[in-house]
C-alpha cells in the first residue's frame, strides 16, 4: 500500500471513528434528556446504568442505584417477575408495555410500563437488558375514577330498570290485596284474588333473578362429567396459554357424573381458568385437576384450578367473593368470582381459595367441592 493509501485508509478510519463518536455522543443526549426512566443492567439484575428521568420517577439517585439490584425498586410479592423477565431475556426474547408495579425510594408503589430488551456484545451474546419503564399512575387512577363512575351509572340504570319492571306487578299486588280485603267475606272471591296476587309476586322474583343474572332455566340441568367440561374449557384457552408460555397440566382423574346446570358450571371453570392466566403474565404453569372425594359429610367431586402467578396478598383473600370488588383496575369488573360462588353454592358445593406472595411458593389455589347428590333434578 502506497503513502496516498495509507492516508486515505486512516482518513476513513477517523471518519467512521468520528461518526460512531457522534452517534454514541446523540443516544446519550437522548437516554438522559428522556421523560421515561431508562435503565439497564446485567443478566444477575444488577443495574448498570440509571437516567435522570429514573431518578425523578423513583426516587433514588444514579450514585444510589448502580451496582444495586433490581429488586430494590420491584415489591415483595413480585419479585418472583424479576426471575421470569431474566428469563426471557437471556433467551433474546422482548417484554413490550408489561404493567406492574414498582417501589419507589419513600416507599410508594406506582403503576408502571416496562418495555425490556436484551442487550448484546458485539459477538451477539446477551449480557443485559435496556429497561425502559414509565409511570401511568395518573392514567390509572383516571381509568380508576372513569371505571367507579361507569359502575355507579351502571347500577342507576339497572336500580331504574328493576323499579320500572316490577313497578306494574307491585301496583297489580295491592291492588289485588285491596280487593280481597273488600271482599273478605267471600271466601272463593278471596282465595282468586290471592292466587292472583300470589302470580304477580311469582313475577317480581323472576325479573329480579333475571336482571342479576342468576335466573336459572330448569330444562338447562343435565347430567354431565366435571372432567369433560373442564377438558373443554382447557381447549378453547390452551392457545391462549401457548402465546403467554404457560404450561398446562391436567389431572381429569373422576369420571364420575353429576346432575348440574352445565352452563352456569362452564362458565364456573372459565372464570377461574382465565383469572389463572391474568394471574401469569410472564409464563407459568396452569394446573386443573377433577377427582373424586370423600368427605365426612358426602361424597362428591373437586375441581381444583392452580396456577404458579403472584398469588393474592392475605389483607385481599377475604373480599374476593364480594361483588364489584377487583385488584385488576380498569381490566377486572369483580363480579366474575361473586357469581361463580353463587352457581357453586346453587349446586350445594363450595368454593375455597388458598394463595401465597411468597417469593419461592408463590401462586393461587381454587378449589370447587360438588356433592353427588344435591337439590337439582333431571326433568
Amino acid at each position: 500500500m502506497n503513502a496516498s493509501a495509507s492516508l486515505e485508509y486512516l482518513d476513513n478510519d477517523r471518519l467512521k471513528q468520528k461518526d460512531t463518536t457522534k452517534y454514541l455522543s446523540e443516544l446519550a443526549a437522548i437516554v438522559e434528556s428522556s421523560n421515561d426512566a431508562i435503565v439497564s443492567k446485567d443478566l444477575t439484575g444488577h443495574i448498570t446504568s440509571w437516567n435522570p428521568a429514573a431518578t425523578q420517577i423513583l426516587g433514588y439517585s444514579r450514585e444510589e442505584m448502580i451496582g444495586e439490584s433490581i429488586l430494590k425498586i420491584i415489591p415483595r410479592e413480585l419479585h418472583s417477575e424479576e426471575n421470569a423477565i431474566l428469563q426471557k431475556i437471556a433467551a433474546g426474547q422482548c417484554i413490550n408495555h408489561y404493567e406492574t408495579i414498582r417501589l419507589t425510594k419513600s416507599g410508594e408503589k406506582i403503576d408502571v410500563s416496562l418495555s425490556i430488551s436484551p442487550v448484546r456484545d458485539e459477538s451477539g451474546v446477551v449480557i443485559g437488558a435496556s429497561k425502559i419503564l414509565r409511570d401511568i399512575s395518573s392514567k390509572r387512577r383516571m381509568e380508576a375514577s372513569l371505571i367507579q363512575s361507569e359502575k355507579i351509572a351502571a347500577a342507576g340504570r339497572m336500580a331504574a330498570t328493576i323499579a320500572h319492571e316490577i313497578n306494574n306487578p307491585l301496583e297489580a299486588v295491592l291492588n289485588l290485596v285491596f280487593l280481597a280485603k273488600a271482599n273478605a267475606t267471600n271466601a272463593e272471591e278471596v282465595i282468586s284474588l290471592l292466587s292472583a296476587a300470589e302470580s304477580e309476586i311469582e313475577r317480581i322474583s323472576h325479573i329480579a333473578r333475571q336482571t342479576l343474572g342468576f335466573y336459572r332455566e330448569h330444562a338447562s340441568v343435565a347430567s354431565a362429567s366435571l372432567s369433560t367440561l373442564a377438558t373443554d374449557a382447557i381447549r378453547i384457552y390452551e392457545p391462549k396459554c401457548k402465546t403467554a408460555g404457560i404450561r398446562i397440566e391436567k389431572n381429569l382423574y373422576s369420571t364420575r357424573q353429576i346432575v348440574m346446570r352445565k352452563g352456569e358450571i362452564i362458565q364456573v371453570i372459565s372464570n377461574l381458568i382465565a383469572n389463572a392466566i391474568q394471574a401469569m403474565p410472564i409464563a407459568g404453569t396452569l394446573s386443573v385437576s377433577v377427582e373424586d372425594t370423600v368427605t365426612s359429610d358426602c361424597d362428591g367431586i373437586t375441581l381444583s384450578v392452580e396456577d404458579t402467578g403472584i398469588g393474592i396478598p392475605r389483607e385481599i383473600l377475604p373480599r374476593i367473593f364480594d361483588a364489584f370488588f377487583t385488584t385488576r383496575g380498569s381490566v377486572g369488573t369483580g363480579i366474575g368470582l361473586f357469581v361463580a360462588k353463587q352457581f357453586v353454592e346453587g349446586h350445594s358445593g363450595r368454593i375455597e381459595v388458598k394463595s401465597s406472595t411468597n417469593a419461592i411458593s408463590h401462586g393461587t389455589r381454587v378449589s370447587v367441592f360438588l356433592p353427588l347428590n344435591n337439590s337439582l333434578s333431571v326433568k
